[in-house]
């Protein structure tokens, strides 16, 4: 694959920030909702940068296996050892 992914980390994190609110017309929530929109926003969006940073590097090397090119249990082995949650 001569193609690497890229994920647009504000959209990314718009998207999944706005997909995980719950309306709510209780007034008192208003801080703690938006406290958990934004601990979303935050948290996507630096994931993504990441995984492009990962990517990049994935892409650019010529050593390191490719992720289309590892086995199901190769790629979850890497996916385990950057995973920090």
């Amino acid at each position: 694959m001569k193609d690497r992914t890229f994920v647009n980390p504000e959209k990314f994190a718009l998207g999944f920030a706005s997909a995980s609110v719950i309306p709510n017309s209780d007034k008192s929530q208003t801080v703690s909702e938006a406290k958990k929109y934004l601990l979303n926003y935050l948290t996507a969006y630096y994931l993504v940068e990441e995984f492009n940073t990962v990517e990049n590097k994935n892409f650019d090397s010529n050593t390191e296996t490719h992720f289309e090119d590892m086995t199901f249990p190769q790629l979850m082995e890497r996916v385990k050892k950057m995973n920090k949650y």
